[in-house]
């Protein structure tokens, strides 16, 4: 098997499941109904590439579409109006800039940035958070980045796309493309749940939101670092947030079911 990122042999097998027995879980868990998405797949599998120790799950059509996203809404805990990475990335943008938002939710990070000066667009799939964010005056893009690129004749200076990255089935060009929205010397600030902690927490990926079809990539610092031989960027800087009040328990949580396992 291929690295999805270095296209190269050697990607190593580490679990097959079952797609029925995870829509079964969505629908206990969460009322979220995925079983439509999940019909026409006999098994999911997950991979790592040991050159740039990203994992991944494939097939493709395992990843979440609008109508998972519209469901997930429903949640007060999923568009949060406040994020720390938002008010980071603006820190690190040090002069007025053009920027596009991969994946604008409900528009928060737009509008911090627009009050910061910026001149602010975004991308978004789920047509009613579009809807609302394009009624506050915003210029909001329904399209993938490549076709983006081929609609619009002009380049950003920073990109940023905040908890998105995880859930593209295709990550290596989901980033060409959006390099190729760049001025030359532009920026792009991704943000991510870290792979290192997830690792410590939920080795086997059992919470329902790190694995299809919400999480599709498991990032971490190493695989950052090894796109630089891939692909035409330098990574300038890694910032760790510091943990948030909210996510404490579920933290200790999973640290205990990890260590106490043998009690289940």
């Amino acid at each position: 098997m291929k690295s999805i990122l270095t296209k190269k042999e050697g990607a190593v097998l580490l679990k097959t499941i079952d797609p029925r027995q995870i829509a079964e879980k969505w629908k206990k868990g969460l009322a979220i109904d995925v079983g439509n998405k999940f019909k026409n797949l006999q098994k999911i599998n997950y991979w790592h590439c040991k050159t740039t120790g990203f994992s991944w799950y494939d097939p493709k059509e395992a990843a979440g579409d609008r109508n998972l996203y519209e469901q997930l809404e429903k949640y007060e805990w999923y568009y949060m109006k406040d994020k720390w990475e938002f008010y980071k990335a603006l820190n690190l943008i040090h002069k007025k800039s053009k920027i596009l938002e991969i994946g604008s939710g409900e528009g928060y990070f737009l509008k911090a940035a627009q009050k910061k000066n910026h001149s602010v667009e975004g991308i978004e799939f789920n047509s009613k958070s579009a809807d609302r964010i394009k009624s506050q005056g915003f210029k909001i893009h329904e399209l993938a980045l490549n076709n983006l690129k081929k609609k619009i004749n002009q380049h950003y200076d920073v990109i940023c796309s905040y908890q998105v990255l995880e859930h593209v089935s295709d990550p290596l060009e989901f980033i060409k493309d959006a390099i190729n929205l760049l001025i030359p010397g532009g920026k792009i600030i991704f943000s991510v749940p870290n792979g290192e902690v997830m690792r410590k927490i939920d080795n086997g990926n059992d919470t329902l939101l790190n694995q299809p079809p919400h999480h599709m990539g498991h990032w971490d610092k190493k695989v950052f670092f090894a796109l630089e031989k891939i692909l035409p960027l330098k990574v300038k800087s890694i910032h760790y947030e510091p943990l948030a009040d909210y996510h404490a328990e579920w933290i200790i949580n999973g640290y205990l079911r990890k260590k106490f396992y043998f009690l289940g």
